[in-house]
């Protein structure tokens, strides 16, 4: 199978940002599993598991449930057409130095109980990239912020 593109602001395929769930599941059908995150002081959001596809999507109550955050955890996705999940860490590094993404933050993950997880945040972007055991383990992204405030969502 050909890796699906993820596509940074807006998705992947036919699913957007800025979908409900049930539109959502209108594509892909019932998921395998749903959660509340509740982020304290009445923020929280929805979460959808889609196990089989490898990926989990985040409908926020802030924004109306919309989508707003989509992670990806299995090799049939790939971003930017070189960056993908299950790929070395040297492999990752060279695919960024070729893609000049821009800049990132490194931010490690050992004080927080994670010993072999490093997070790359590109946060102009909205892409976040966690490397597990010296290879990518999930590339998590979300829609345009163009302030604080204002979410641009895709057409």
């Amino acid at each position: 199978m050909t890796p699906k593109a993820i596509l940074p602001y807006i998705g992947f395929g036919s699913i957007k940002f800025g979908m409900e769930e049930h539109e959502v599941s209108n594509f892909l059908g019932d998921p395998d599993e749903t959660e509340v995150q509740d982020y304290g002081e009445g923020a929280e959001a929805n979460v959808l598991y889609f196990d089989e596809m490898g990926i989990s999507m985040s409908f926020d109550k802030e924004e109306d449930y919309k989508l707003v955050e989509i992670s990806f955890e299995t090799d049939n996705f790939v971003l930017h057409d070189a960056i993908k999940v299950g790929m070395p860490k040297a492999d990752f590094l060279a695919a960024l130095e070729k893609l000049n993404m821009g800049d990132y933050d490194l931010e490690e993950m050992s004080e927080e109980g994670f010993d072999d997880k490093e997070l790359y945040v590109f946060e102009k972007e909205n892409i976040n990239i966690w490397m597990d055991e010296e290879a990518v383990s999930s590339i998590q992204i979300g829609p345009e912020w163009v302030d604080d405030e204002t979410i641009r969502w895709p057409e």
